[in-house]
């Protein structure tokens, strides 16, 4: 059985996942919904081999719909997400999150992945640590606008990159930002204002993962001049993260509570 489905209709993930229930004659199917291709990649190397993964049609929205979607209402049936700024109350039993704001905050809080990361792709005379705190720090005011756009539905569509950013300064960097995305003076300085607040730990829990990976994938080269970029950047975190890493992790307890709870095989 192929254990990946990606780029598929909402109807037939839910005709797929129907017909794979009704086929599992001794109910130890092991299905996890995710955001997107990235989620697979790195689902492939740390959960169970015989694991199903489908992609969503529509990111955590289509997560939210699949869940809800009576037909396919099993406790076989589960979803990974990210965190971001939901309301931890309001998900489905079936839901579940990186630890972190995202899944690229999660594999950048180990120290060896960070460590690894920066000691080979960063030029840098700082720590690994100090370099990833200043992106953080940096991204810090945006990440806040981020947060206010979800929980108050500003309509805002954070479109517009930011790498030619990179290097100049703090500051110029986010007033020029918020002014491509059309962001209004007065909700800028109030961002920064909070954003002054933040602690270390609460920064793990805003920055945004596209956000930190653009950041770094402009500061981090493979030589000659070669800048990894945000996709370089995420598959190489994703390809060092390992399986010893991840049972560290509050995902990794929170899916072994569950598959004990009901004999299902997510994780090892």
């Amino acid at each position: 059985m192929d254990s990946i489905r990606d780029n598929l209709t909402k109807e037939d993930i839910v005709a797929y996942i129907e017909a794979e229930l009704n086929a599992d004659m001794d109910g130890t199917l092991s299905i996890v919904l995710v955001e997107g291709s990235r989620d697979i990649m790195l689902g492939k190397k740390l959960f169970d081999k015989n694991v199903v993964f489908y992609e969503s049609f529509s990111g955590k929205e289509g997560l939210n719909e699949l869940l809800e979607e009576t037909s396919i209402m099993d406790s076989r049936v589960i979803a990974v997400r990210d965190k971001d700024y939901v309301r931890m109350d309001s998900l489905s039993d079936r839901m579940f999150v990186y630890d972190e704001s995202c899944m690229e905050m999660m594999l950048l809080r180990n120290e060896d992945i960070l460590q690894g990361f920066c000691s080979v792709y960063c030029r840098e005379d700082n720590s690994c640590t100090d370099i990833l705190y200043h992106a953080m720090r940096v991204l810090s005011p945006y990440s806040i606008a981020r947060k206010k756009n979800e929980e108050q539905g500003l309509g805002i569509k954070f479109s517009k990159g930011f790498g030619d950013l990179v290097g100049g300064g703090a500051v110029a960097l986010i007033d020029e930002l918020f002014r491509r995305q059309g962001i209004s003076d007065e909700l800028r300085d109030l961002c920064k204002r909070e954003a002054d607040l933040l602690e270390v730990d609460d920064l793990y829990q805003i920055t945004n993962g596209h956000d930190i990976c653009r950041y770094l994938g402009c500061i981090a080269g493979e030589g000659k001049g070669r800048l990894l970029g945000e996709e370089g950047v995420r598959n190489i975190l994703i390809c060092s993260y390992r399986k010893e890493d991840f049972k560290k992790t509050a995902l990794y307890r929170a899916l072994k509570e569950y598959q004990l709870r009901f004999g299902l095989q997510y994780v090892c």
